[in-house]
């Protein structure tokens, strides 16, 4: 079947402060690790044979979402080819990485309001907008698409990347993407992409 699953990493330690993690290099949490290790054991036995690459964010906790899944199943010839893909990480948040709300509304008055304003355009300093997000990760897609035309794709990714190609493939505005749930280790099946 030509399509593509779409995989977000497991989860990361606690952040009680809710500081923006964007495209930050942070690991898994153990809990993470074991929520990979559960759908590793539900849902790659199902994909053994079938897949055509596998094609992660080049970031540390999808890179080891990535290796946790491939490991341990039984493929019927040999595991699939795994590519890391810089147009998969999570959305830059720029200068707003690792700051609370409230430092943000203190350093850059008015930004995040304006944000919530026009979320898909909006582009905090020295990061992206939504829009520059969707647009990177849509071409990362067709590369790939184009490299392995036949076959099912696995794509190991982030929450913001998912929910924008989601948004794209349901033709939904892109401001509504935050409305897509995304929790970390699902796994969405996308057919004939």
């Amino acid at each position: 079947m030509k399509g593509m699953w779409l995989v977000r990493h497991g989860a990361l330690p606690p952040n009680p402060e809710r500081r923006i993690v964007g495209n930050r290099d942070i690991p898994l949490s153990p809990a993470g690790r074991r929520q990979i290790r559960a759908l590793a054991c539900d849902f790659m036995p199902i994909l053994a044979g079938r897949l055509a690459a596998v094609v992660s964010s080049d970031l540390g906790r999808c890179r080891e979402t990535t290796s946790i899944l491939l490991t341990g199943n039984e493929w019927t010839a040999s595991p699939p080819p795994v590519h890391f893909e810089p147009g998969l990480r999570e959305l830059d948040m720029g200068q707003w990485q690792g700051l609370t709300k409230a430092e943000i509304e203190a350093r850059f008055p008015g930004q995040f309001d304006a944000r919530g304003r026009d979320f898909a355009h909006f582009q905090p300093e020295g990061g992206e907008s939504f829009t520059q997000l969707q647009n990177r990760a849509l071409e990362a897609v067709r590369r790939w698409r184009r490299r392995y035309p036949d076959g099912t794709l696995l794509l190991v990714a982030h929450a913001g990347v998912i929910r924008s190609l989601l948004a794209h493939y349901m033709a939904l505005p892109l401001d509504d993407a935050l409305h897509i749930p995304q929790e970390y280790a699902c796994r969405t099946f996308v057919p004939e992409w």
